[in-house]
């Protein structure tokens, strides 16, 4: 072929190239801008989504929490120095006992150094004002304006009121709990604690967002009590929000109480987002602002560096898309090839994997059967303790946690444990456990289940090389152990696990000691002995490892709680131990609802039957 000939086909080949590759970029360029601009709708109508529902939720409820907590501990220290039997007493005799009056300084100045607090008493019939500071300061008169908190409260009858002080020359909030002492409607005086808000005030400035954003802490009448702007605190909230705002704020949460409500508005700056609710400890209400164009800054910046990193690659695309229609002759078909053979290397390594999880569920489900074969039989427990219910939980199939009972000759021992780790390695260990407990009772003959505890302890650490130092392993368990003598008697006593008992409705929780068994530092002294228990008929006992009631979940994702796990045993007394069980089941998985179980679970219950 001749050069001109030559040039002429080339000049038609690189014609078609340039007409494809402006196709194909006018088609790229189209693409991504529309694919730009539609994903950048969805993102900020998904940021501000996010930002209502859960980034405001967030904020306003770790603040309210700090807050609650805070007020609540004041609160509970508040009514304890209150209703003091002995300083209510010395207050109506006139504070004539010098010897009792030492006393209660050394009291109140010894609350106020441990927790931090401003302590303070005034006595109804003497208007004697103490303080942890300065003592004896002061003698309340009606006729003094600033005693007119003492006169308010007490005419109020309330136990306790609420005020917040703040200082703006000292830039100084105080919280002052004001609480009836004795009888609310003849009270000895008031008592009480001041607690110091400003760290309050300085996690505001924390969770504020840009410059333009407010956290508020307001009052039933609407007054600021607490802002990280000094300028604000003391002011008015109907100052800084719209009439309508205010108005919703301060009528929604006299009705629809805690729950947070989110408000969206325009001022001059653009649209606003703001959240409120109501504490939990107090009437005082929790107020969030934010401009909507500062959270969706970030944003504008993430789109001029898209487009710039959209206009980069378009570039290398279009060079690389040059290339391969000059120099490749048939890409199409080398991709399919890559393709299938990726594809075939895959579901040789997807069938591997699977042919290997196979295998581990058919080992963790053999290891289950193993496991459950050491734990009592049905037989036993109908022998031994015919009025019971075992919930036993493991949460990857086996455990750490067991139970063992042994039938005596006058009674039984039970035992309920929790070994380190979960799954296979803490299963390994309930193995190795079980097995010292059958040479300590069985072979041993110990009835004692503080001679059992201490016993276990010293094995444990003799089975796991405790004495090699820094190369041993750091295992072992808590465990709680009673032993029940036929004649009435039952001795208890726990490493770390508590024992519930319930006689004649009443609740009792007998703690265990605090240190675990096995581990390198457990130590046993010898004021660890046994509790011993006369019981009756129709009396029932409990013993939980820490999965139940550490277990999270409920509206807030809280701990079950040893409060809670309580109060289900009270509601649940005219149920046989059977349906006592499933109650306890269903109402742990009614409160996890879509959680994931934490821990192993083990609780185990029975009644006396004599």
């Amino acid at each position: 072929m001749k050069r001109s000939e030559w040039g002429k086909y080339e000049k038609i080949i690189n014609k078609g190239t340039m007409n494809v590759i402006v196709l194909a970029s006018f088609i790229i360029l189209t693409a991504i801008l529309i694919t730009g601009f539609s994903n950048y709708a969805i993102v900020r109508n998904t940021l501000t989504e996010k930002l209502q529902k859960e980034d405001l939720v967030y904020i306003l409820k770790s603040i309210s929490a700090q807050v609650d907590g805070r007020i609540m501990r004041a609160k509970e220290t508040s009514l304890i120095i209150a209703d003091s039997p002995e300083i209510i007493q010395w207050f109506n005799d006139g504070e004539t006992d010098k010897q009792y009056e030492a006393m209660f300084i050394k009291q109140i100045t010894g609350i106020a150094k441990t927790l931090n607090y401003t302590v303070f008493f005034a006595s109804k019939k003497t208007g004697h004002y103490w303080t942890d500071s300065d003592l004896l300061t002061d003698t309340i008169s009606k006729s003094n304006p600033a005693d007119r908190w003492f006169f308010d409260a007490i005419a109020s009858a309330q136990k306790i009121t609420l005020n917040i002080d703040h200082n703006n020359v000292l830039n100084q909030t105080n919280l002052w709990v004001n609480t009836l002492m004795g009888d609310s409607h003849n009270p000895a005086g008031v008592a009480g604690v001041g607690v110091d808000l400003h760290d309050i005030s300085t996690e505001f400035s924390h969770y504020k967002i840009g410059d333009k954003s407010n956290l508020w802490l307001v009052d039933t009448k609407g007054k600021i009590s607490i802002s990280e702007d000094v300028e604000q605190s003391g002011g008015k909230l109907a100052d800084f929000l719209p009439t309508d705002v205010y108005d919703k704020i301060m009528k929604d949460t006299g009705q629809r109480g805690n729950e947070p409500t989110v408000v969206s508005y325009l001022d001059k700056n653009g649209p606003v987002d703001l959240i409120f609710q109501k504490l939990e400890s107090c009437d005082w209400i929790l107020v969030f602002q934010i401009n909507r164009s500062e959270t969706l800054g970030v944003l504008n910046s993430l789109m001029i560096s898209t487009l710039v990193t959209i206009a980069v690659v378009l570039v290398f695309l279009l060079l690389v898309f040059y290339l391969v229609s000059s120099k490749i002759a048939n890409p199409y078909q080398g991709a399919i090839q890559l393709n299938l053979e990726l594809e075939k290397e895959i579901k040789e390594r997807t069938a591997k994997i699977s042919d290997q999880n196979t295998q581990i569920m058919e080992s963790l489900q053999y290891a289950k059967t193993i496991q459950e074969s050491i734990l009592p039989r049905i037989e036993v427990w109908q022998r031994v303790l015919a009025a019971n219910f075992v919930l036993w939980r493991p949460r990857d199939i086996v455990g750490g946690d067991f139970y063992w009972l042994k039938e005596t000759e006058r009674g039984f021992i039970l035992v309920v444990g929790d070994c380190t780790g979960h799954g296979v390695p803490g299963a390994l260990m309930t193995m190795a456990v079980n097995s010292l407990l059958n040479n300590i009772v069985v072979e041993n003959n110990a009835l004692s289940p503080v001679l059992i505890i201490k016993e276990l302890d010293r094995q444990l650490k003799e089975a796991l090389n405790k004495e090699k130092g820094d190369e041993a392993t750091d295992d072992g368990l808590e465990a709680g152990i009673c032993y029940y003598d036929n004649t009435g008697k039952l001795l208890f006593a726990g490493a770390k696990i508590n024992l519930y008992g319930l006689s004649a409705d009443q609740i009792t929780r007998y703690d265990g000691y605090r240190s675990g068994i096995g581990y390198l530092k457990s130590t046993f002294s010898s004021e660890f002995k046994n509790v011993e228990l006369k019981v009756k008929q129709g009396d029932r006992f409990y013993l939980t490892t820490d999965g139940y009631v550490d277990q999270n979940g409920g509206l807030n994702d809280y701990s079950f709680g040893k409060s809670r796990f309580k109060e289900l045993i009270i509601q649940t007394l005219s149920l046989s131990m059977r349906e006592q069980g499933t109650y306890f089941d269903k109402e742990l998985t009614d409160y996890m609802r879509e959680k994931p179980q934490r821990d192993d679970i083990t609780v185990v219950g029975f009644e006396i039957i004599q």
